[in-house]
């Protein structure tokens, strides 16, 4: 029973780990626009900006005044 006991704290574990892994991002713009990021976007002081990789793989730029809300999913 033990060893049956421990495969099953392993696999939940694993699935555990598998979960915090996957976050992405729901953006929405104040013109209704949405997009996915893979990553949590990253916020450039700077040029006032938040920069993501979106869902199909491309690097997105958007100003903070464009940004309506960013939700974790």
């Amino acid at each position: 029973m033990s060893a049956l006991l421990r495969l099953l704290a392993t696999c939940i574990l694993i699935l555990s780990l598998a979960g915090c892994m996957t976050t992405s991002y729901k953006i929405t713009t104040t013109d209704g626009q949405t997009y996915i990021a893979k990553d949590n976007p990253v916020y450039d002081v700077g040029s006032d900006t938040y920069a993501f990789t979106d869902e199909n793989g491309e690097q997105v730029t958007l100003g903070k005044q464009e940004i309506k809300l960013i939700k974790e999913q």
